[in-house]
């Protein structure tokens, strides 16, 4: 990597908050590269950590195995072969966790399986056939599934690294326009904020061996790619990838039979006719069932106006709103502009409006007519698509008027887990996580802990696996012969000029 050592040479001597950002994102990318290959501890290492000192208590043999810095309950058992349940009952005091240089009686597991005893055979009655084998994993129940762990996963991260553009990149000028906005930057936060789940995941035990490789829109790379005989033996692979690329892997992955993770495309038909492939990102159409559960569990007794008036892209959106609607007995009718709203105003009732539009003009106009009537009207509006990513919206009416939108992905910073991941991010990389660090992370996290937790069986078990993340929840479905399809969108409001989670509770 000559490029590399290339750029280290030129980086200039900064000064300055915003000078050392710049220099501080430029070294993370540089580690970055050096670092492509990372992992946990491998099999040949843990067989290592065997001891030779073998003693005889109770007419029952045992390792006496002295704990060395580093090492954990998981890492023993694994290198001994035995369950941590095993461990603890012949030390109990590990319950309370393990101590450098602490001694452990270790059971020594036969190596041989005991000869079963025959069954005895008459003239009348002929020897019973051996038993049929316990259900394979793929056919249990997900809940009964108890995988047998692997010492190190391998999972391929796939993403546009532009290593290309690296020795081209002019540090001067980044320095002084203070623009992060290149090619090679694109991604790395994702790439920080997955590290950081491999972190957190290794303290309790799994340990990852990421491989990456950086594909941009270069097929002939991308076949080259696929021929390197390591990416069969992938538990995993997570792709940031463009459209040709990623059809590309997507066949690749089928056919191995390897779960093919898809973070960012909005495109629906990349789950069509391929199970192993999983899509993270919610389509628009999951967006309304979102909703509507959203207000019958909030909203079951208002009074609920649906603005119809030809402003927004998908015209059908309002009419299948109001049919979900009515299918959960919900009080709801179509209006056809803020004229048609004033006459059916509850003046008892909370008013519920809910406008489809992306011109920002009308929704300007609307947001200050409704604003107008909110000291003789309890009003709640929800806009749809989000309209706080619109300029010039004053937010003190977003706020008077509890304003409601939906996305993919939300960021509560205000939640616990969010607070202490943004200290642990800033302390590492020395600067605030983006909203693709919080995605790396979650990804990670999720996908990681249910291909440990059910196995072979972790596609079919997405549905069962559910787990609080720190931007979005995952609830995955399929149909038969297509992928698994993330179904949630968050719904987020207005509070005394904070933005909160509404439907986390």
């Amino acid at each position: 990597m000559w490029f590399m050592i290339s750029v280290l040479n030129h980086l200039p001597q900064l000064n300055g908050n915003n000078t050392f950002l710049m220099q501080k994102k430029i070294f993370l990318f540089l580690t970055f590269l050096i670092f492509l290959v990372f992992s946990g501890a491998a099999q040949d290492k843990l067989k290592e950590l065997r001891s030779h000192v073998i003693e005889k208590r109770d007419g029952k043999e045992y390792y006496i195995h002295t704990v060395n810095r580093g090492q954990s309950l998981y890492m023993i058992s694994k290198a001994y072969g035995v369950d941590v349940t095993d461990i603890i009952n012949e030390n109990p005091e590990v319950k309370e966790g393990i101590r450098f240089e602490q001694k452990l009686r270790i059971p020594v597991m036969a190596t041989h399986e005991p000869v079963k005893k025959q069954p005895k055979v008459t003239a009348e009655e002929p020897a019973v056939v051996t038993p049929s084998p316990p259900p394979a994993e793929e056919n249990l129940p997900c809940r009964e599934i108890s995988p047998k762990k692997k010492v190190v996963y391998n999972v391929a991260l796939m993403m546009p690294l532009y290593l290309n553009e690296v020795d081209q990149m002019d540090i001067d000028e980044i320095s002084k326009s203070g623009n992060l906005d290149c090619n090679p930057f694109q991604f790395i936060e994702f790439y920080e904020g997955f590290r950081m789940a491999l972190d957190s995941l290794k303290k309790s035990g799994i340990y990852v061996r990421i491989n990456v490789y950086d594909v941009l829109k270069d097929t002939a790379k991308i076949k080259k790619i696929l021929k390197d005989p390591e990416l069969k033996k992938m538990d995993m692979i997570i792709g940031l990838l463009y459209n040709n690329p990623f059809h590309m892997v997507e066949d690749f992955a089928q056919k191995n039979n390897i779960p093919l993770i898809n973070p960012l495309s909005e495109r629906e038909q990349i789950i069509e006719g391929n199970p192993t492939v999983i899509k993270v990102r919610p389509p628009i159409i999951s967006q309304t069932f979102q909703l509507v559960q959203y207000l019958s569990e909030s909203f079951a007794d208002a009074n609920i106006l649906i603005i119809h008036n030809g402003q927004y892209s998908n015209k059908d959106a309002a009419d299948n709103l109001l049919k979900e609607c009515q299918l959960k007995k919900l009080d709801a009718r179509i209006t056809q502009g803020f004229e048609s709203i004033l006459s059916v105003f509850s003046k008892e009732k909370e008013n519920v409006v809910i406008a489809f539009s992306e011109n920002k003009s009308y929704v300007l106009d609307l947001i200050t007519k409704l604003n107008e009537l909110r000291n003789e009207n309890k009003i709640t509006l929800i806009g749809l698509p989000r309209w706080d990513k619109l300029d010039d919206i004053e937010v003190d009416y977003l706020v008077n008027l509890k304003t409601h939108m939906i996305a993919p992905f939300f960021v509560d910073y205000e939640d616990s887990g969010v607070k202490k991941f943004v200290a642990k991010f800033q302390e590492q990389y020395k600067t605030d996580p983006d909203p693709l660090a919080f995605q790396g992370f979650d990804v990670a996290y999720y996908f990681l802990t249910g291909l440990t937790r059910y196995g072979k069986s972790f596609a079919r078990c997405l549905p069962d696996l559910r787990m609080k993340s720190l931007q979005t929840d995952f609830e995955f479905s399929a149909t038969k012969g297509n992928g698994y399809v993330n179904q949630h969108w968050e719904i987020y409001r207005y509070e005394n000029f904070f933005l909160k989670s509404a439907n986390h509770k």
